[in-house]
């Protein structure tokens, strides 16, 4: 290696040239598109979709993407160290502005400490933070890095320290405190050493305190053995020889025992071995004999980014749903899953030799190179994603179990690399929090965790459904509202995300309860159930919390959301590159739609008919290209699309309706059964829903015949359908009544509702009631909220005020409160109790009044009040 002589004096060597221009390798672009209803990288990040259009561009074209760069190292003759600077370069010629010293010697002036040093003159000094003693300092340092400085005595004057004295400090209990171990050693005899052994460890006992020990070969002399005091759950400490080595990482302090034989903190120089005296005079050699192993591998990784630029090209080249394209796929990702192991031993690396890399890398270099490793760590797990879902593609084409089960696996290989991103995005946060930007675009660019997970959802699913033509939304409702919550939902306005996610969460519970009723039926069923299950809590509880933040910001003032709120809102997705020409993406819309009392928030792409009126396609996620359910709008509500009417024979006709007819007891019967057995409500509803709609559609069928109106039979029929629909509906609508009247059940939204449909009486029982003393005083306001069809209490309203006078409207904030008839017997003080010992409370959204709600309460009860009187 060449040797390079710098000024003042440095000494480095050239350990491999500093390339003008980065090694790059251009990010996977794919020859294909992968399914866009399941969420891939190359579903939502433009530097994994294929660039071109159809026309004029040959289809297999890969256009470049933004690269991913393997950095080079900075060379340390690139790095110029303060450290062997001869003093002379520390001296202060400006020494006739300063103060005289004190009695510690130092001259002070603007906060910085000057010393008078013999036959140098002034020099400026800062104490080095981990051995306690001055070092001479360069203004432009953030460290000293200098020669240390001792003051005589006799004279007063600042001396370098005798290079063949051993520089030592006191051990103070601060500075040891995070070392300390639950040992006792009293009863013990200490070792020739001063140690103690203790399950193959050694330990030395300061401040009547267990500490850890290990040899510093390197520091020690015959005559003095150095010792590193360390924590035992540092790699540093976990030599089986009580050797220390500093190649491991892990905070340390050198000991010593001086001539009094009390433990002394030593100051031997260079992290792990040379004494001050040693690195003055000790050739750099041995420095770059240590970063030569570093040197060597980065060089890998570069021939690594190069080897996987030849790899990516050959499977580039390879046509479109081969074998050799396969079989292509799979060699650039062995060998990407490689350098990233080659990435993760290399950053290792330089983190446990910081110690003494720094001295090598100073001015920030060595911090900066560990921070564009890291990142870089960071695209190529992205890359390696991608790579990962342009092998899997193919097996969209047919969504068998093999298959769905496959992408299951691959699904499962994500998340774990998602999860060792994200641990590499911690580090790199705590290092550099100014990186966050860069991190969030890194972050975007494969899908999250809360999404490879919505996939598993789906997949779960549909094996569940064991139905191929059958959209998961069909047998999981709420799908179609958590793709929204997990997604888009920030496309619409943050007033209507509460109601969103109060609608999804209600979907979600109910369609969870399905599957924990087949959790005791046949194996395979219950195990895709419990899947479901698992996949379904977490999104739960993340919606909850949701809710929780977003009411916390509530008070008296904010309306809460009405379940009859209508949800419409359209916006347009972004294109997929700016720089890629492309069809402008359809308007996509979030709506709700109602059906016999239940309600699903959907979201989907909007198709406007030559006559403007407007349709919503709503995908299936497994078969994006196949047929989508269809809505369009009704008297103001967005309904299913109709199918088309085929002429059917009349007797055919006429037998299915009777059919039908025949059913409609049955299925009045079954939900009264399962209302009796407590089963979750919505699903009842769905349930009757399922008879109501092929009711109405048959009625609709006959309507279509010629001369139907002349026709009795078809007449009389076509009324049957209508009214067994009706009652079929109503029957819906009573049971929806009284699950909202569940006295059990705390929910401000659905009280809401049932004021509004006037299924409710309010009667004020407590005026005013004083509570407490002092600053816990208030004045306590309770009515009764009665079922208006027998007068029944259902449930108790509390206002808290915070004077006698307050007009009711004025109640604290968060002082409004629904309870369930028990807790209003049993105070707040109980029901504190029984949240500290963990038993079930209820969301803060769901029980807390706004202002609107509260009004209708009091305007209740100044009817019932006008009454009685």
């Amino acid at each position: 290696m060449p040797i390079k002589t710098l000024s003042k004096g440095n000494t480095t060597a050239q350990v491999h040239p500093r390339p003008d221009t980065a090694v790059d390798s251009p990010a996977p672009r794919p020859d294909m598109t992968v399914r866009s209803g399941f969420e891939t990288a190359t579903s939502i990040h433009p530097k994994y979709r294929p660039g071109g259009s159809p026309g004029g561009i040959d289809p297999d074209a890969i256009t470049l993407a933004p690269v991913v760069t393997v950095h080079p190292l900075a060379s340390p003759s690139e790095t110029p160290r303060a450290v062997g600077l001869p003093l002379e370069d520390y001296q202060v010629t400006a020494a006739v502005d300063l103060p005289a010293a004190n009695f510690e010697g130092f001259r002070v002036h603007k906060g910085r400490r000057y010393v008078d040093v013999v036959n140098v003159g002034v020099v400026h000094v800062a104490k080095d933070a981990e051995t306690g003693q001055y070092r001479a300092h360069l203004t432009s340092e953030s460290k000293p890095s200098g020669p240390v400085l001792v003051r005589d005595v006799d004279s007063g004057l600042w001396r370098p320290n005798d290079a063949d004295e051993v520089i030592t400090a006191p051990l103070t209990d601060t500075s040891l405190r995070a070392f300390r171990m639950d040992l006792d050693f009293s009863t013990n005899e200490p070792d020739i050493d001063g140690l103690f052994h203790h399950d193959g460890k050694r330990y030395v006992v300061i401040h009547n305190h267990a500490h850890q020990a290990l040899l510093d070969t390197q520091a020690s002399t015959p005559a003095q053995k150095v010792w590193r005091i360390v924590k035992p759950g540092d790699p540093v400490a976990m030599d089986s020889e009580n050797i220390y080595h500093a190649s491991r990482s892990g905070e340390t302090r050198a000991i010593t025992r001086n001539a009094q034989n009390v433990w002394v903190l030593v100051s031997p120089g260079l992290s792990g071995g040379m004494r001050r005296r040693e690195l003055a005079q000790a050739n750099l050699a041995i420095l770059l004999q240590r970063y030569a192993p570093i040197a060597a591998a980065h060089q890998e990784l570069v021939d690594s980014a190069t080897r996987f630029d030849h790899l990516w090209s050959e499977a580039r080249a390879q046509a479109q749903d081969s074998a050799g394209k396969t079989a292509a796929l799979i060699a650039v990702e062995v060998h990407l899953l490689k350098h990233i192991k080659k990435q993760t031993d290399f950053v290792q690396s330089l983190v446990d030799n910081k110690d003494w890399m720094v001295q090598l890398k100073v001015g920030g270099v060595y911090k900066e190179e560990l921070h564009t490793f890291r990142l870089d760590r960071v695209r190529y797990l992205n890359r390696l994603m991608a790579v990962m879902d342009f092998r899997i593609a193919p097996l969209f084409a047919t969504t068998s179990v093999e298959n769905c089960k496959k992408m299951i696996t691959h699904l499962n290989k994500k998340l774990k690399l998602i999860e060792d991103r994200q641990n590499v995005m911690e580090q790199i946060r705590k290092a550099a929090p100014g990186a966050e930007p860069t991190l969030i675009e890194l972050s975007q660019e494969v899908p999250s965790a809360e999404r490879i997970n919505l996939n598993k959802l789906t997949l779960y699913v549909h094996l569940f459904a064991d139905a191929p033509d059958h959209s998961p939304n069909v047998t999981m409702p709420s799908l179609a509202s958590i793709d929204l919550v997990t997604g888009e939902l920030h496309h619409i306005p943050e007033r209507s995300h509460p109601l969103a996610l109060m609608l999804t969460l209600d979907q979600i519970r109910s369609d969870k309860s399905r599957f924990e009723s087949q959790l005791s039926t046949e194996e395979v069923k219950a195990e895709y159930a419990r899947e479901i299950i698992a996949l379904l809590d977490p999104i739960e509880i993340r919606i909850e919390a949701r809710l929780n933040e977003l009411f916390a910001t509530f008070d008296r003032n904010t309306e809460l959301p009405n379940l009859d709120q209508d949800v419409d809102f359209s916006f347009l997705p972004p294109r997929p590159s700016d720089n890629v020409p492309a069809t402008a993406p359809a308007t996509r819309k979030v709506f709700r739609t109602r059906r016999h009392g239940t309600s699903r928030i959907l979201i989907g792409d909007t198709e406007t008919a030559a006559d403007g009126s407007i349709v919503i396609k709503v995908a299936n996620p497994l078969q994006p290209d196949g047929p989508a359910e269809r809505y369009e709008q009704r008297h103001g509500e967005w309904v299913p699309v109709a199918p088309p009417l085929v002429r059917t024979p009349k007797p055919q006709l006429i037998a299915e309706a009777n059919q039908l007819l025949a059913q409609v007891e049955n299925h009045s019967a079954d939900a009264r059964a399962k209302e009796a057995q407590k089963d979750n409500p919505t699903n009842i509803l769905e349930d009757l829903e399922k008879a109501i709609d092929p009711l109405s559609e048959q009625a609709r069928r006959l309507q279509n015949l010629e001369k139907a109106q002349q026709d009795a039979e078809v007449e009389a029929l076509i009324e049957r359908l209508q009214s067994a629909a009706d009652t079929l509906s109503a029957q819906g609508q009573q049971l929806l009544v009284r699950m909202y009247k569940n006295k059990d059940v705390l929910d401000i939204m659905r009280l809401n509702w049932l004021l509004d449909h006037a299924e409710l009486s309010v009667r004020k029982t407590v005026d005013r009631k004083q509570q407490g003393k002092g600053k816990e005083k208030s004045f306590l306001d309770v009515y009764s909220i009665r079922d208006r069809a027998d007068d029944a209490p259902l449930w108790e309203a509390h206002f808290h005020y915070d004077r006698h006078n307050s007009e009711p409207l004025s109640f604290s904030i968060k002082g409004g409160h629904l309870k369930t008839l028990e807790q209003g017997t049993r105070g707040i003080e109980s029901q504190r109790r029984d949240a500290q010992a963990g038993l079930p409370h209820v969301a803060i959204w769901r029980q807390t009044f706004d202002g609107r709600t509260a009004s209708k309460i009091f305007a209740l009860a100044s009817q019932s009040a006008a009454a009685t009187h």
